[in-house]
């Protein structure tokens, strides 16, 4: 529901802000006086086209924000999409600037226009301007038609919705077998022969490398080992000489008592090269150059190379590319026998699928003659005799051709004509805006009261219209207004007398300025207001006792349907 407008330097307004109540909020004043501009500004703020010629004169920006209540499950997922936080009321927010340009924000959050108007949509509809009437569009008619159709279409459509869940799982499942069924096996089998003859082993590559690294440099490796063992144990090598170091100093231990502990180090040093000279005998003596194996690493690292081209970057992962060929050759045995056993599934579920289907359509059909009836017997009411109104339905598909959906295969539109003699139109193409309020008012007279957007905002309803017909769309528009939050600007006085809360619009000039204003009336300020319609200029003592009765009856109304 929206509780208040603020409108900032939007056309003659310089600042205006407004609580709206629950109920029939009636909006009304003299010609001329801004009622346009009130509209415009929720127009705005929901997000239509609009341009700077929005913006007041002398100013650089315009700011409209609108307050609802109560987020609705659909507007709460949307914001839980947009990221936006749920603060248990929603306030949108539209500047424009000079330049064109608007900025606009959902509870603060700066967000795109996009998705302000993927918000707005589930928040109010303004009749009488074609652009902001959902129900203009086929592709909103079905929802309309299951709105009216009630709870045995809501079980059809939860049985649907369970059914695809079923057939769809099947043929996921189908999908993965017939894959499965398709592969070739020889193939397959070639594929996990070609990895398992190979008999990789894990670090298998590195050791290989560093084999081949050491047979590439096979002459310097020889040379470094024999010049390493000459320094050690060849004629005046380090073990000769640390020996005779040893032997000279034990000549003199009688003479230094710090003598022998060098000694004994220097025996382990001796001990400790004559080690390594025997390890680096042990290298030489293997060190012969073998051009088998040579050819062998060559050989291997080509397999392994060769591997990775075709089943991945290392050792490690061909070994798990082989696991898993292995599982798909295990399920490949079982294939071909789930696709039967699956196939036969589909059989079944397809007939429960098109049944249903088809008594959705069965149910959607007859609710829509009823529906049709009953909206054309309100636009009868509301003084549009001859009009006719009718929900065409596209043919279901055949079985052989359909593809089942949650919401049934049903494409709908409505068909309109006004005028005797002329075939029903579809309704976007054909109805007057004129025509158009009173068609919604008709059509939201048909539904249940719970259906829909919960804010309706009819623009100069009372377009074409007097006498009776005024007052049975007053009386209907407040049967609205019982279930949902209905703003409308009216010429009416049937219609401002049904007022719940009623808003004078009105003009007034300020140092040579033009100011609109709204003012909330009082119970007497309505009677004043009532009188004007009734009177027009000239206020009399009969036209405001005609108010009187007027609010009357309006009261008396609203009492019999407590």
């Amino acid at each position: 529901m929206l509780t208040t407008l603020s409108i900032e330097n939007v056309a003659l307004i310089d600042r205006l802000e407004v609580e709206f109540g629950k109920g029939l909020n009636i909006l009304s004043g003299e010609t001329g006086a801004g009622k346009s501009i009130i509209i415009d500004s929720v127009n705005f703020v929901l997000g239509t086209r609009a341009d700077k010629s929005l913006i007041r004169y002398g100013e650089k920006t315009a700011r409209v924000s609108a307050y609802f209540s109560e987020p609705t499950p659909q507007i709460r997922e949307l914001l839980d999409e947009y990221g936006i936080e749920d603060e248990g009321e929603l306030m949108l927010s539209r500047t424009m600037s000079e330049d064109g340009a608007s900025v606009c924000r959902i509870n603060g959050r700066k967000v795109t226009l996009s998705m302000l108007r993927g918000i707005s949509a589930h928040l109010a509809d303004i009749y009488g301007q074609h652009e902001s009437v959902s129900l203009l569009n086929p592709a909103n008619h079905l929802a309309v038609v299951d709105g009216f159709a009630g709870e045995n279409l809501t079980a059809a459509l939860n049985e649907q919705s369970a059914l695809c869940d079923e057939y769809y799982g099947y043929k996921a499942k189908i999908a993965e077998y017939k894959e499965l069924a398709s592969e070739d096996k020889e193939y397959l089998d070639f594929k996990i022969n070609e990895i398992e003859e190979a008999d990789l082993k894990e670090g298998e590559e590195e050791e290989l490398h560093a084999t081949r690294r050491k047979l590439n440099n096979y002459e310097s490796y020889l040379t470094a080992l024999q010049a390493a063992r000459e320094y050690l144990d060849g004629e005046n090598g380090a073990v000769e000489r640390a020996s005779s170091s040893m032997k000279e100093l034990g000549r003199i231990t009688d003479f230094e008592p710090k003598i022998s502990p060098l000694i004994e180090r220097l025996d382990a040093v001796v001990i400790e090269l004559d080690d390594i000279s025997g390890e680096l005998n042990a290298l030489l003596d293997d060190a012969d150059f073998d051009e088998e194996k040579a050819r062998y690493v060559e050989e291997r690292i080509a397999k392994i190379n060769s591997l990775k081209r075709k089943y991945g970057s290392s050792v490690e992962d061909i070994l798990s590319e082989l696991g898993r060929l292995k599982d798909r050759r295990a399920k490949y045995e079982d294939a071909v026998a789930e696709c039967e056993k699956f196939d036969k599934k589909i059989a079944v579920m397809t007939d429960k699928l098109y049944a249903n289907t088809l008594k959705i359509s069965s149910i959607r059909r007859k609710a829509a003659k009823s529906f049709a009836e009953s909206v054309t017997g309100e636009l009868k009411s509301l003084g549009m005799k001859n009009a006719v109104f009718t929900v065409e339905f596209a043919p279901v598909p055949e079985k052989e051709t359909i593809r089942f959906e949650k919401s049934g295969s049903d494409e709908v539109q409505f068909l309109f004509s006004a005028n005797s003699g002329q075939p029903p139109r579809p309704l976007s193409k054909i109805i007057s805006g004129g025509e158009l309020s009173r068609f919604m008012l008709a059509m939201k007279n048909s539904l249940p009261s719970g259906f829909g957007i919960q804010t309706m905002i009819f623009d100069e309803i009372d377009t074409g219209i007097s006498g009776e017909t005024a007052q049975i769309v007053a009386e209907k528009l407040y049967n609205i207004s019982r279930g949902k939050q209905v703003l409308a600007v009216t010429h009416l006085p049937q219609l401002a007398s049904m007022a719940d809360e009623q808003y004078l619009i009105s003009k007034s000039v300020k140092g040579g300025n033009t100011f609109t204003g709204l003012t909330l009336l009082d119970r007497e300020g309505m009677l004043s207001e009532i009188s004007r319609l009734i009177g027009g200029a000239q206020y009399s003592k009969h036209a405001l006792l005609h108010a009187a009765e007027m609010k009357e009856y309006a009261d008396n109304y609203k009492k019999s349907l407590s």
